[in-house]
Parts: C-alpha cells; sequence; structure tokens
C-alpha cells in the first residue's frame, strides 16, 4: 500500500474512532457521574444536546445499579460501575486511540451484555432497540482487528506502532 492509501486509512479510523468513541462516552458519563441533583458541566450541554441534562439527573451509579438489579446482572453494584467505565472510559480511550485493543474487547462485552439484557426484547430496530449497541460493538470489534491507526496514542507511544499503524 502507498503512504497516500495508508494516510486515508488512518485518516478513516480516526474519523472513526473519534465519533463512535465521543459518542459512546456520551452515554457512559451520565451512568457514572449523574444522579439526582447533579449537572453537566455547561459546555457539555451545549455540545450534548438538551435531553442530556435529564439523562446526568435521572442516572448515577446508584440508579444504574438498580437498573442491573432489575436485569438480574450478577453484583449490580460492580456491574454498574464497570459498564459505565466502559462506556466512558472506554470511549474516551477509543476516541483517542489509547489502548485500543484492550479496551475494544471490554467494549464489545459490554455491548453483548447490554443488547442481551435490555434491548433484546425490543429488536434491533426503534426506541429501545439494540442497533445502536450493536453498532458500538461492531466498530469497537473492527478497530480491536485492525488497530488504531497512525494518528493515535498507542501509534506515538509505541516508536512505531502495531503492524497497521506502521502500514497505515
Amino acid at each position: 500500500m502507498d503512504s497516500l492509501s495508508n494516510s486515508k486509512v488512518s485518516l478513516g479510523l480516526l474519523v472513526l474512532r473519534v465519533g463512535a468513541g465521543l459518542a459512546l462516552a456520551t452515554h457512559g458519563y451520565p451512568k457514572l457521574f449523574g444522579g439526582e441533583g447533579k449537572q453537566a458541566p455547561g459546555w457539555m450541554v451545549r455540545v450534548v444536546g438538551k435531553n442530556f441534562p435529564a439523562a446526568v439527573e435521572r442516572s448515577g451509579p446508584a440508579n444504574f445499579r438498580k437498573s442491573m438489579e432489575r436485569m438480574e446482572i450478577p453484583a449490580p453494584q460492580a456491574a454498574a460501575y464497570l459498564s459505565a467505565l466502559a462506556e466512558f472510559g472506554g470511549g474516551l480511550a477509543l476516541a483517542l486511540g489509547f489502548a485500543t485493543r484492550l479496551v475494544a474487547p471490554a467494549i464489545v462485552f459490554n455491548m453483548g451484555v447490554a443488547i442481551r439484557k435490555a434491548h433484546w426484547s425490543t429488536g434491533l430496530h426503534g426506541q429501545g432497540g439494540f442497533e445502536m449497541a450493536g453498532l458500538y460493538a461492531v466498530i469497537a470489534s473492527a478497530l480491536c482487528l485492525t488497530g488504531p491507526g497512525r494518528y493515535s496514542i498507542d501509534h506515538l507511544l509505541s516508536g512505531k506502532g502495531d503492524e497497521h499503524a506502521r502500514s497505515a
């Protein structure tokens, strides 16, 4: 592959990582930092949208734990924190291309549980469906297979990048 094609592949991976990672992080933020009386920073509300403050207020670790209990997830307190961390921290890590091949499987697992326990009965499409969770799992799977590309922290830290980062 010539260097122009390699640059295009890495640019495509950057766009994919940043878009999906930041969107996923906005799903994890309310679960991790929300709760009754909690407010998202003003800049975040302006960027994410008018529905975000309500999501922050009604979520949070305690409410998310209750959701885990209703879905009969084992160790609901730990599961709530791990799931929120996979979404928020994993989303930020994907966006930055940091520890991509470590966080991607955690995201895939988290989305698999979300699909099975929270969205499966609704089906793929519509309010409460698993299309978004499925899309996050597909994206994370692809990034795990390809690596983050040359425009990533992983590539910078390696000094030479993974096999794809070297050629991309």
